[in-house]
C-alpha cells in the first residue's frame, strides 16, 4: 500500500533558497546563477512538454538561447552543483522516514524523432512502450 503523499507547499520557498544558496559559489558568475535558478523554476511549473523553447518562455525570455547558452557553454561547475544537490536531498529525506521515488519517463514516446525517444522503460506504462501502427519511424 503507497503512502499518503504530503508536500509542504509552505516551506517550499525556504528549502529553494537554501539549496540555491547552498550551490551559488558554483556559479562564477550571477547571470549564469540566476538563469539555473529560474531555469529549475520554471521545470517545477511548465506543465506542458519542458523543453528550452517552453522554459524560456516561462521566465521571460523570447526564446531558448538563454537556455541554450547556460546547457551548453557557459561555465560552472556541475560535478560540486550535482554533489551539493544530492546532500541537500539526504538532509531533507534522511531522517524524515521517507522515500523519494524518480521516475523520470513518465510518458509514452510517441515517435523515434526526437532525442531521447527510444524505446525505453516507462514507470507510467510498467515496461517498454510499443510501436505503432501508422506512425513515422527512421530507417
Amino acid at each position: 500500500m503507497a503512502a499518503k503523499i504530503t508536500v509542504a507547499h509552505e516551506h517550499w520557498p525556504i528549502c529553494f533558497n537554501r539549496l540555491m544558496d547552498r550551490i551559488a559559489d558554483c556559479f562564477p558568475r550571477r547571470e549564469t546563477r540566476m538563469t539555473c535558478r529560474n531555469m529549475i523554476e520554471a521545470m517545477l511549473t511548465v506543465q506542458e512538454t519542458a523543453n528550452c523553447w517552453t522554459l524560456g518562455e516561462a521566465i521571460g525570455h523570447r526564446g531558448p538561447h538563454v537556455l541554450h547558452h547556460f546547457l551548453s557553454r557557459a561555465r560552472w561547475n556541475d560535478d560540486a552543483v550535482r554533489d551539493r544537490v544530492a546532500t541537500w536531498a539526504v538532509d531533507q529525506l534522511g531522517d524524515a522516514g521517507v522515500v523519494l521515488v524518480v521516475d523520470e519517463t513518465g510518458d509514452e514516446k510517441s515517435s523515434t524523432d526526437a532525442v531521447g525517444a527510444a524505446r525505453q522503460y516507462s514507470g507510467a506504462l510498467g515496461g517498454v512502450g510499443l510501436h505503432r501502427p501508422g506512425r513515422r519511424r527512421h530507417p
